[in-house]
């Protein structure tokens, strides 16, 4: 439950402050002059973003990329008071949300699942993110659409996620936020940056959040999951001189808190109601994840620079979890059982880039060449014991878990390195016409056990797209661009072929698209048309007597449509907003022929505005629409469509030029509507099992808010 005494101290203190800015806002009969302290007034940001960095792997303008690239900026994650990646890419409606068993966000692009280990950059450079990201290190994010195979190697053919961390200012700054909502949650943030010498050619930024929180939803015994989350990272900047800047960076986030795997729905019905968790009250997750690394940027000429990058992440996670049999569920004794396990899991997540650049010209044609490789070490850990089996009876705590001593514990470890390099050129022909021509090579090479050789595999991917500028403040590109994803062999006696190589699973895009913009380049509009064809699936054809055919038969198609906008409608009136069409379907496949993908609408929108008083005042109104979808592959479980509404209110004090107080009311899902998000496990058969894991969206919720920022 929200707690009335923290809010009426928020509230109060807002009240207190607006007093205080009345009273100083008098005139002054005797000099007959104003202070002048209390209306300075500043600008805010509109949502739009001129430019990105992880589309090209370098800095283009939006109407220089062929492709969809969504930016949300800080803005928007400071308006919304964001504490997950679900929060900040909820503003996309090209992203779906998953499930988040095991405490970690699971999402699909153009309805492609986004793999921890492909689908998550960090600063434009692979990222492993199997737990909840630290977005309070983030300044924005890019939704960038489409395969990348070229740039960034194996992922999924929708597109993938960067996450832009924030960097060192020269000049000093200082924001500290407290946040008090729903849930009994408590954030608390600070964020100061500055140089550290009066040249500022050192620069550092520290950022520091630790947040507390219960959750809506009771285990059996009454009680909450509880959250204890840190995050900190120190980021540095040092120029050693006016062409060569070194960075380095450090964060560490520690996330312990219980688990919540879904809820469990069967007939159309939540059994035991939204808020019940079949999980065992001591079921709990704890991540440790560390993350250091260099930047070297060097401008080698007025022509040619250079940048070199290592990132070392070491995650570390102890998992107590229980695994509920909702299914033999006895409503007579209102029992059911349970497995469990604990495990302990190591991973190792390193990357390396090396990028050349250049912007030059040859017999009157511009260039922006970039040649450049990376690789990427990955090894992972595990040690498991399984947990005796107990029982629960609903309205009672589950037994205290115990390592079952008659199974032996399950070791296992490994390890891969990806190697690849690639070139891309802007070819600027004229003002109207510019030409994108790429071309990578990746291996990967996964290590084989003791006495086991190495498995290689490798692929080619190019990247070609055409970009017309009919005016100035306009573009219409063509893009075609492929992405990868190896499978590795055949590892299953049951199959006549075992042992077998796979090729690649392969993704192919065709895309049409146009950007706009508009009112003297107070508004980015954005819209294309796609076709996505995802091949080399695993297929396996039943030959009887328990035996198979691992075939490569399998087929995804996806055509769609997006429409975004970014920026300013009117001088006070901002808005951020995007809308999806998607035809999902498998064209070819052995068990979901003519079906739809897991939790991927035809149908998505998403809006976040704000309009802008002139006694520093800011009200928010967002939505969120999601068209009906199936909660599995087998499509024998559907969720009906939902629209959410979300409103904002800020008001701003301005103290002096320097000092400015913020106070921050947000109201999530205003009309407490009901609603299935995303996540769903059937086993195959809906009809008898049910639906395990499914996410029931929160009902009204509240975040009270006071900034300071100097």
């Amino acid at each position: 439950m929200f707690k009335k005494s923290q809010l009426a101290l928020l509230v109060g203190s807002a009240l207190a402050s607006s007093f205080a800015t009345a009273n100083t806002e008098q005139v002054d009969t005797e000099n007959s002059v104003v202070d002048e302290r209390m209306v300075v007034t500043g600008t805010k940001a509109s949502y739009k973003t001129d430019s990105n960095t992880g589309s090209m792997r370098m800095e283009m303008t939006q109407l220089e990329t062929p492709g969809q690239v969504t930016v949300i900026d800080e803005q928007i994650i400071d308006e919304q008071r964001a504490s997950t990646l679900g929060q900040v890419l909820k503003n996309d409606s090209s992203i779906s949300a998953e499930g988040n068993s095991r405490n970690r966000e699971r999402f699909s692009l153009r309805g492609f699942q986004l793999s921890s280990s492909s689908g998550f950059l960090r600063d434009g450079k692979q990222h492993w993110s199997h737990y909840r990201q630290p977005i309070e290190l983030l300044e924005s994010v890019e939704v960038l659409k489409g395969p990348a195979g070229l740039l960034y190697g194996k992922s999924a053919p929708g597109g993938l996620v960067n996450m832009i961390t924030k960097k060192p200012t020269a000049e000093t700054q200082l924001s500290f936020s407290q946040d008090i909502g729903s849930d009994n949650e408590i954030r608390s943030t600070l964020d100061v940056s500055g140089s550290l010498n009066e040249s500022q050619s050192l620069r550092s930024r520290l950022v520091l959040s630790k947040q507390d929180s219960e959750s809506w939803r009771t285990y059996s015994d009454g009680s909450s999951p509880k959250t204890d989350r840190f995050v900190g990272g120190l980021f540095v900047d040092y120029d050693l001189s006016d062409n060569l800047t070194v960075s380095v960076h450090y964060d560490k986030t520690i996330d312990d808190s219980s688990v919540d795997s879904g809820a469990y729905v069967k007939d159309g019905e939540v059994v035991l109601g939204d808020d019940y968790i079949w999980d065992a009250q001591w079921s709990n997750i704890k991540n440790d994840v560390q993350n250091v690394g260099i930047d070297v940027d060097a401008q080698l000429s007025t022509d040619w620079s250079l940048n070199v990058s290592y990132n070392h992440q070491n995650f570390k996670r102890h998992d107590v979890e229980s695994y509920p049999k909702e299914e033999g569920y006895d409503p007579a004794t209102g029992t059911y059982s349970h497995s469990g396990s604990d495990r302990s899991d190591h991973w190792v997540f390193q990357t390396a880039s090396v990028d050349l650049v250049g912007d030059f010209e040859t017999a009157g044609l511009g260039h922006q060449f970039l040649v450049g490789t990376n690789w990427l070490g990955y090894s992972y850990d595990r040690l498991q014991y399984s947990l005796k089996k107990e029982q629960t009876t609903v309205g009672q705590p589950t037994a205290s878990p115990e390592i079952d001593g008659s199974k032996d514990p399950r070791i296992s470890d490994s390890s891969y390195d990806t190697y690849g390099f690639y070139v891309q050129d802007m070819l600027t022909i004229n003002d109207s016409w510019q030409v994108l021509a790429g071309v990578r090579y990746d291996q990967n090479i996964t290590h084989g056990k003791e006495g086991e050789a190495d498995y290689k595999e490798d692929a080619i991917v190019p990247k070609l797209a055409l970009i017309y500028h009919p005016a100035s403040n306009g573009s219409i590109y063509l893009t075609y661009s492929e992405s990868f994803e190896p499978q590795g062999e055949i590892s299953d006696a049951n199959a006549i072929n075992d042992g077998q190589k796979l090729d690649p699973l392969t993704g192919k895009l065709y895309e049409l698209g146009s950007k706009w913009e508009l009112f003297d380049n107070q508004l980015f509009v954005s819209g294309a048309l796609f076709e996505i064809t995802q091949e080399n699936s695993v297929i396996n054809v039943d030959l009887g007597n328990d035996m198979y055919e691992a075939t490569q038969a399998g087929e995804r198609v996806h055509r769609g449509a997006e429409l975004a906008l970014q920026g300013y409608l009117t001088e006070n009136f901002s808005m951020s907003g995007s809308g999806t069409y998607l035809d999902a379907e498998y064209t070819v496949d052995e068990n979901y022929q003519g079906n739809r993908p897991a939790d991927v609408p035809e149908f998505s929108a998403s809006i976040w505005s704000r309009y802008e008083f002139v006694n520093n005042t800011d009200v928010n109104l967002g939505a969120i629409y999601v068209g009906s979808r199936f909660g599995d592959s087998a499509n024998t479980f559907k969720k009906d469509a939902y629209t959410r509404f979300d409103f904002g209110v800020a008001h701003n004090l301005k103290y002096d030029q320097d000092l400015e107080f913020v106070f921050r009311l947000n109201i999530e899902n205003i009309f407490d509507t009901g609603y299935y998000a995303g996540g769903g496990s059937t086993g195959g058969d809906y009809q008898q099992n049910g639906a395990q894991n499914v996410v029931i969206g929160e009902g009204r919720n509240f975040m009270a808010t006071v900034q300071v920022r100097y």
